[in-house]
């Protein structure tokens, strides 16, 4: 009883701040005036994938997903309840997934006319409603899509980066008829991951402490890869670590010490890559400034990777 009393509290509390809760306005950076759209072209703003699990801080997860836990599956990135008590009316489920196109003109194609074996597109149906169809302000362009009455699925294109947001209930059939809050979060959820989308990614404090402020995402250096976890990805085929200053010490410093310390014989030295590299069996080691990178393959297969490191 006293666990259900407390639940009960909470969920009073998280609606009365989801009731108070500012409305959303759309970012500048996130939208583009409807006029424009059709004579948009070009390669596009974005070169890599991101990390879909570090759009939304934990604040604003839980307010679309009460007791929200994140976690990767495939490209995506799922939150759904921790807690299994929770009421039938309040478990929500949310994820997030992207496409990075190679340029607008397919972005907006792959937006406006899915392939049909994606997790999201089977068995769509565009909203019936012609006025209903998008979310004016979200993205460049957008499209709204049902999966049944107790899921929305909002499409939309930043760029040349297709986000889908899939927002509704968690347990299947519940509820038969329309929820207006699940449309409306599902707009806010796509609107939250526009802003952090167009954010700028966090400089580097100190030049001498190395070229990355922190790991990159590590399914953004390969292609298609599926995340283990935000620095590992394809079952750990490729892994990143990152070092910051610590102990007096420069990030540099630091990872020419863990560099140091994964080498231990027998291995051999590769020459060409990043600041320094070697190999122990199938996996090379390079270490580029203060981030060091393992690849599972061959020499050409790093290169690769290290090329993909952002600037």
């Amino acid at each position: 009883m006293t666990r259900v009393r407390l639940l009960a509290a909470y969920l009073l509390l998280l609606t009365a701040a989801c009731s108070a809760d500012p409305p959303v306005k759309p970012s500048q950076a996130a939208r583009t005036p409807q006029a424009s759209i059709a004579q948009e072209t070009g390669p596009g703003r974005y070169t890599h994938v991101l990390d879909p699990c570090a759009l939304l801080t934990a604040e604003r997860s839980e307010q679309l997903v009460p007791f929200a836990l994140g976690a990767y599956s495939g490209p995506a990135c799922v939150w759904r309840p921790s807690a299994p008590s929770l009421p039938a009316a309040s478990a929500y489920e949310l994820v997030v997934s992207f496409h990075l196109a190679t340029d607008i003109t397919r972005a907006r194609a792959y937006l406006q006319d899915p392939p049909a074996d994606l997790w999201w597109a089977a068995g769509r149906t565009k909203t019936r409603d012609p006025a209903t169809n998008s979310f004016p302000g979200v993205g460049d362009e957008s499209v709204v899509y049902d999966l049944g009455p107790s899921s929305t699925v909002l499409g939309y294109r930043l760029s040349n980066v297709v986000i889908i947001v899939r927002y509704g209930r968690f347990r299947e059939g519940k509820p038969a008829q329309d929820d207006p809050r699940q449309r409306d979060d599902a707009r806010k959820a796509a609107l939250w991951v526009a802003e952090a989308v167009a954010r700028s990614a966090p400089t580097v404090a100190d030049p001498s402490d190395g070229r990355f402020a922190a790991a990159p995402y590590a399914c953004s250096l390969v292609k298609d890869g599926k995340p283990l976890s935000a620095t590992s990805c394809d079952h750990g085929d490729v892994t990143v670590r990152h070092a910051a200053a610590w102990g007096g010490k420069s990030g540099i410093a630091v990872a020419k010490a863990m560099f140091a310390h994964y080498r231990s014989k027998p291995f051999k030295m590769v020459n060409g890559l990043g600041d320094e590299a070697f190999q122990k069996k199938d996996t090379i080691w390079v270490r580029v400034s203060n981030l060091v990178v393992t690849v599972r393959g061959s020499k050409a297969d790093a290169a690769t990777v290290i090329d993909r490191l952002p600037s």
